[in-house]
């Protein structure tokens, strides 16, 4: 397993089932590690709820959401099906966004006891070094979002890498950066990473979650990493939701 993509690896492919058991939505999410059989599933807010669902928008609502949107969350990849509501109560949590930026990111707490590989996990792997910083974080520089547009896979649960190039200097914004180069419906949650060669080395770095495209301009829309730590932060601080 050392030789494929360990970004790939991490990142598999996810459903969503209404309350009545039928399909919801595919789309994409990525594992973090926290500590032991501890991960959370990383991904676009909306990916739970649905798309243009933004959670400042409609603060107050959470008691319905159990009715109208996914109820569970099912991976076949990696064998494991959780309710995302106890009752009423989402057991996942999301950037509470208090700035009204479209911060569009969320996180399920899930227990894997096989310890699959997870996006902050650095290291060499085969061909590859996942890195977590040293890559250039300005207009041009070149990575890869890892999705499954319109629910497109390979050999059923691995993702497809999109290229991009950062549009702009991925600092300039503290809430969101662009890339030219679009992910397209189903890479919504997935994680974008730089890429770049050293050698006979490949260096991956991760930088934040994929969120949406703008159609018009071709554009993709990022949420940095700084904002997706936040709410792994927050999660982390909660050691209850693993129970």
């Amino acid at each position: 397993m050392d030789l494929l993509d360990p970004f790939a690896l991490a990142t598999p492919r996810l459903v969503t089932r209404l309350k009545n058991g039928e399909p919801h939505q595919v789309f994409s999410g990525f594992l973090y590690h926290v500590g032991e059989d501890r991960y959370i599933v990383l991904t676009a807010l909306h990916c739970l709820l649905r798309p243009n669902t933004f959670y400042f928008k409609n603060r107050g609502t959470e008691a319905t959401w159990p009715e109208i949107y996914g109820h569970d969350l099912d991976c076949e990849a990696l064998g494991f099906s959780v309710p995302l509501y106890d009752g009423t109560a989402p057991r996942f949590r999301w950037h509470q966004d208090p700035h009204n930026a479209s911060i569009d990111v969320a996180g399920v707490p899930v227990r894997l006891p096989s310890r699959p590989q997870a996006i902050n996990m650095a290291g060499t792997f085969g061909d590859y070094d996942v890195v977590t910083q040293g890559l250039p974080l300005t207009a041009g520089s070149a990575g890869l979002i890892y999705g499954f547009p319109g629910g497109a896979a390979i050999l059923r649960s691995a993702p497809i890498a999109r290229g991009f190039t950062l549009a702009t200097d991925y600092r300039l914004n503290p809430f969101a950066f662009h890339v030219d180069g679009v992910g397209g419906a189903g890479c919504s949650g997935g994680p974008v990473a730089l890429r770049a060669e050293r050698g006979d080395r490949t260096l991956l770095q991760w930088i934040g979650i994929y969120v949406a495209t703008h159609e018009a301009e071709r554009l993709g829309r990022c949420i940095p990493l700084a904002q997706v730590m936040e709410l792994v932060a927050t999660m982390t601080a909660e050691p209850g939701l693993w129970a």
